[in-house]
Order: structure tokens, then C-alpha cells, then sequence
């Protein structure tokens, strides 16, 4: 007699907790998927983005615009990492027989030996290791030793080239910039950092966390910027900022047209007036005129070697063209005289000056 197949068994009844994790499976893998090509596509905007120069200055324009945009994206990513790094970092000094300096210490040590030298972050070295006993304590009296006694007498601004009088007051028409007459950040002069100061201190806890220090308050309880609580709680910081080697009198509006780009030689970008100076907002670089080139090469190598900035390699050999094509001139021999006469250091790329 045939035997009778056996009935199913009704498959167990999932709990609704289970069936949660099984529908959301595909969303995990979705999400991993996603992330995973992420990672690959970053990683080859990575590896293009450090094509060597003298492969890439033949390309066409937008080939090279290209690969600038790599490099700010690897920038940026850098950024991220770094403010990940930054709040592990302040989570971590809170635990108990944890020496946080110490670990960063050991891992700064090591670093350095696998991370491309143009990206590591720089750390300042203390104030007394400037061997400039002279530098103003507080950024106004940096801009009084600026306008008043190291630019005495020559009342022109670094980058156009305008006259400025004793209040401040910027001769625009003469400098070609008639047409920003009616802007009031263009009519006066500023103090420009010619290494912009948020490149070099926003690797300080000051600068990201100004809300982690009781003095970074105002009198009405509200947290400074981080530039003003660097100021405030941090003399190795002010030691910088406040170096009359990097500061030069500027057009407002030149000053805030130029933020705090880096650097560069542009194919195209934009102008104000008749200054002979672009901006390229998207790429985030600024060309400087040709009369100033070498004087900027020459602060950028100073403040590389004073407090151990970090220039790209193809930042050093940008400069050391321009440093090359425009030797000191007699204004910048004797801004470099002064300067030492206040601080008790000059710039020795100036007083002994060689093509590099």
C-alpha cells in the first residue's frame, strides 16, 4: 500500500520584531552598497588628485580644473577627518588614566611616515622658541606697529597699490578700483595676513572649541569666535597671528575677496577694477600680481620655517618661481629692516637673498 505523504507544517508565525530586522536587511545592504562605492569613487578622486605637476600643466584648462577640484575635495575630506579626530580627541580627555598628550605624542611620531608631507598637520612651536621678544601681545597693537611705524612713510597698499592717509582713508581712483567707491569695507584700509591665520589656527582647540574655555565668554555670556578665543587663551597662537613678517595693509574689499584662499596661478577668475589681482572662488585661489609675487613667496618660506607650516610640494615650487622671477626691491628691504628693528628677526629670505 502506497505510503500517504505526510502534511506541511505550517511554517512558524515570525514575530513582528523579526520581521522588522528581515525587511530592513535590504536597507542595510543598500546603505553598505552605497557606502562601499563611495569609498571607491573617493578613493580615485584621491589618487588623482596627486598626479605630479609637470604632468598635469599640459593638459587642457579643464582637464587641469579638474584635478584642482580633486585636490580641494581631498583637502576638505582631510577637514573631516581631522574634526572627527578633534571629538574623539575631547571625548577621550575626559576618561580617567588616560595621558591624551602623551598619545598624541606617540602617534604624531608616527604619522608623519605614512601620511603625504603636504597634508600632516603642523603644530606650532611655543612663543619663546620665535626668538622674537618683540611681537605685539594683542592684534590692534600689531596693526599700529603696522601702519604707523613699518609702513611710516609708505602709505601703499600691498596688493593694488593704493594710497592710503593717516585715518585709513583709501585713494580707490588712483589705484583703479573707482568702481568699489561705494563699498565701505573698500574705503578703508585692514591688516592682512598674507598666510591666512584660519589655516594655521584651526589646527587649535581655541579655534574649534571656543566653548571649551571659561575666558572665551563675552560679558554677556555669549562664546567668542574661535579666532578671539585663540587670542585670548592661546600666546603661541598670537605669537603668529600677530607676526609683522605676514602682515600687510590691504583694501578691504581686496581682503575679503581674498578670505583665506591659498595661493596660485589662474587661468581664469575674477577682478576687482583695475587691480591686477584674481579670484577664483570656485577653486578657492587667489593670483596675486607680478610686482608681489616674490615678496609673498618669501613671507610664505618665513612662516614654513618660523613655525613649521607646511607648504605642498607644489606650493614650494610655485613659490620659489615667483621668489626667483621677483628678487627684493629697496620697500621690501627696508619692511624687512624695520621689522627686525620691532621684533628682532627678520626674514632671511630677504637679507640674504638667492635663487631658490
Amino acid at each position: 500500500m502506497p505510503r500517504r505523504p505526510s502534511p506541511k507544517r505550517p511554517s512558524p508565525r515570525q514575530s513582528p520584531r523579526f520581521s522588522g530586522l528581515v525587511r530592513l536587511v535590504p536597507v542595510l545592504h543598500g546603505s553598505l552598497t552605497g557606502l562601499r562605492n563611495l569609498g571607491i569613487g573617493l578613493a580615485l578622486i584621491g589618487s588623482v588628485s596627486f598626479l605630479p605637476e609637470s604632468l598635469v600643466q599640459n593638459w587642457p584648462e579643464h582637464g587641469q580644473r579638474a584635478i584642482q577640484i580633486t585636490r580641494d575635495i581631498r583637502t576638505l575630506l582631510l577637514d573631516v577627518v581631522r574634526d572627527t579626530a578633534a571629538g574623539v580627541g575631547s571625548w577621550l580627555a575626559d576618561l580617567d588614566g588616560v595621558d591624551i598628550p602623551e598619545l598624541v605624542r606617540v602617534v604624531a611620531e608616527q604619522v608623519p611616515g605614512w601620511l603625504p608631507r603636504d597634508l600632516w598637520p603642523f603644530e606650532l612651536p611655543g612663543a619663546s622658541n620665535t626668538d622674537q621678544t618683540g611681537i605685539a601681545l594683542n592684534f590692534s597693537a600689531a596693526r599700529t606697529a603696522l601702519y604707523d611705524t613699518i609702513y611710516s612713510g609708505h602709505r601703499v597698499t600691498f596688493y593694488c597699490g593704493c594710497r592710503y592717509d593717516r585715518n585709513g582713508r583709501t585713494d580707490l581712483e588712483g589705484c583703479g578700483l573707482g568702481t568699489l567707491k561705494g563699498s565701505i569695507r573698500a574705503q578703508r584700509v585692514e591688516a592682512e595676513h598674507v598666510f591666512p591665520a584660519s589655516q594655521f589656527g584651526n589646527f587649535r582647540r581655541c579655534w574649534r572649541e571656543p566653548a571649551a574655555f571659561a575666558k572665551c565668554r563675552n560679558d554677556g555670556g555669549n562664546t567668542l569666535s574661535g579666532r578671539a578665543c585663540c587670542e585670548r587663551v592661546d600666546p603661541t597662537f598670537v605669537t603668529a597671528h600677530n607676526d609683522l613678517h605676514n602682515l600687510v595693509p590691504a583694501v578691504g574689499a581686496i581682503n575679503a575677496a581674498r578670505s583665506n584662499f591659498n595661493w596660485s596661478e589662474l587661468r581664469s577668475g575674477q577682478r576687482l577694477g583695475d587691480c591686477a589681482i584674481g579670484f577664483d572662488p570656485v577653486l578657492r585661489r587667489v593670483q596675486p600680481p607680478d610686482a608681489v609675487r616674490g615678496e609673498i613667496a618669501r613671507t610664505m618660506f618665513y612662516m614654513r620655517d618660523t613655525y613649521g607650516f607646511r607648504l605642498s610640494r607644489q606650493d614650494e615650487k610655485l613659490y620659489a618661481v615667483w621668489n626667483n622671477a621677483d628678487p627684493p626691491d629697496a620697500w621690501e628691504i627696508e619692511r624687512n629692516r624695520r621689522i627686525r628693528r620691532v621684533q628682532g628677526k627678520g626674514n632671511r629670505y630677504v637679507e640674504d637673498y638667492r635663487t631658490l
